[in-house]
């Protein structure tokens, strides 16, 4: 019982963290060159403006072209 316990307790920690280190891989990327800003906080996942812009569409907030500093 305890080997179970043990093995699904790994399973599900690695499910966690799995998500966890494709966002930052996603924000990381050359690709995404616009950002957008909303309530304080940044997303540069996009590739191009137009799909910032659809994503903020009747949500508010702005989106800007990503520094190379970034």
């Amino acid at each position: 019982m305890r080997k179970f316990i043990f093995v699904a307790t790994a399973i599900l920690g690695t499910l966690a963290i799995t998500p966890l280190s494709t966002s930052a891989q996603a924000q990381q990327s050359p690709q995404n060159q616009w950002c957008s800003k909303f309530k304080g906080h940044t997303n540069c996942r996009y590739s191009t403006e137009e799909q910032c812009r659809a994503s903020r569409s009747g949500r508010g907030g702005t989106c800007f072209a990503r520094q190379a500093s970034q």
